[in-house]
Parts: structure tokens; sequence; C-alpha cells
């Protein structure tokens, strides 16, 4: 009976010993994934160049003359005695974004002579006479310089250059002592027109100063057209004016 116990006993020892023999041992080994690379196209941009379109401003302007005189004409009075005035209309185109350049024209009624009074040597009272007046319409060329704005107000330089024409041309009044009046025929030409100033600019509304000249010469003829004496009666003053951009 113990012989066969402890044959039981191998038996059943050796059966496990198999079973421990017979179990495999699986060893996990890290999964090595390959990296994904993605194909990046890039695509040739053409940027074309941007051109800035043209800028074109259109100004309205009134002014009035606070200071104004002619050429010294022989036997005449250079200062004046009345107010001009005038009203003109601009075009220009920006260049740079501070310059613009472009073409003006105006009617400008200018100021009358004063009067000139005839005294002997003895302050006697011996006449007057007062010079005719004349009126322009000028066409220039205009340029305009704009610095940088200053909280909103943009100051500038401004300068004209034309041809003045010079209308309403009349007669050259007299009177003497005694009461009688006689004329003079006063012929104006033509001439150069031209001023500089400046000014600023606030929210389209412009206003500067100037001082302008429209040159011209007078001729003086009798009424039978005989030629009596012919010389400048340039117009200079000083017109402050107010006007708006469009």
């Amino acid at each position: 009976m113990k012989k066969i116990l402890i044959g039981l006993a191998v038996l059943s020892a050796l059966s496990y010993g198999k079973e421990i023999v017979a179990e495999p041992i699986v060893i996990e080994e890290p999964v090595v994934v390959a990296p994904v690379v993605e194909e990046v196209i890039v695509e040739e941009v053409v940027v074309a160049p941007v051109v800035a379109p043209a800028v074109w401003n259109y100004y309205g302007r009134i002014g009035g003359d606070v200071w104004s005189k002619y050429s010294k004409f022989e036997g005449l009075n250079d200062k004046t005695y009345t107010i001009g005035y005038e009203a003109a209309v601009e075009i220009t185109r920006n260049f740079t974004p501070n310059f613009e350049l472009g073409l003006g024209t105006a009617y400008q009624v200018h100021s009358r002579n004063k009067t000139v009074d005839f005294n002997s040597a003895d302050g006697v009272y011996e006449g007057s006479t007062k010079m005719a007046k004349y009126n322009s319409v000028p066409v220039y060329a205009t340029g305009k310089y704009n610095f940088d704005s200053m909280n909103g107000f943009v100051p500038y330089l401004k300068a004209n250059v034309g041809y003045s024409f010079n209308i309403k041309d009349g007669h050259i009044n007299s009177n003497d002592a005694d009461g009688t009046s006689f004329s003079t025929r006063a012929t104006v030409d033509n001439g150069l027109y031209y001023a500089a100033g400046a000014g600023v600019e606030y929210n389209n509304i412009v206003m500067d100063v100037m001082y302008q000249v429209n040159q011209a010469k007078a001729s003086l003829s009798n009424l039978d057209n005989t030629l009596t004496q012919k010389s400048k009666l340039d117009y200079s003053r000083v017109t402050l004016s107010l006007g708006y951009k469009f």
C-alpha cells in the first residue's frame, strides 16, 4: 500500500511538471509605428502691384482785397478807395501725398483809384482827375504744397502764375474848377498774372491770404484817338479768401 501511494505521488508530480513546461512564455515587444510624412505643396502667389488712383481736387473760392494799389501813373493816384473782390474755381491733381498741381480761373473786380485833386501853387483848387477802372479774368496754373496735419488743420503754401485778360476799359474823367468836365480814353492791355501766399485747410474748408498782381499797360488818348500817354497800370493787392474743397 505504501508503494502504491508513493507511485501516485510521483505520477502527480510528473504530470504537474509537464503542464508547467508546456505553457509558453509570451514576451510583448513594443510596436514601432513609422511616421507619416505628408507632402506639402507650396503654391507661388503672384501679387499684382497696387496702383493708387489719381486724386482730383475741386475748389471754389471767394475773396476780398484787404490792401491794394496801382502802379504809379503820371498825374493819377496809385491809391484806392473801394474794396476789390473776386470769385475763383480751381481743379488740381495730387502728384504726391503733399503736392497738388492744376489749373484755375477767376473773375476779379478791382478797386477804384482815388481821385486826384489839382491845386495851384497858392493852394487854389484847379480841378480833379479819376482813372478809369478795369477788371481781370486770369487763367493760371496753380501749385499747392500741404504740410502734415496738426489736430485736423492742414497748413499749406500756394502759388499761381498765368495770363490776365483785362476788361472794362473806360475813360479818365476830369473836372476843372469852373465845373467843366472832359474825358480821356483809356485802353488797358492784357498782361501777366501771378500770386503767392499761404493758408490752412480744415474739414474741406480752406482759408488763405495771397499777394496778387495783375500786370497791365494803359494807353491814354483823346477822343479823336490821338495817343497822349502809355504807362504801366499794374494792380497789386493782398487778398483774403474763403473756399471749399469738393
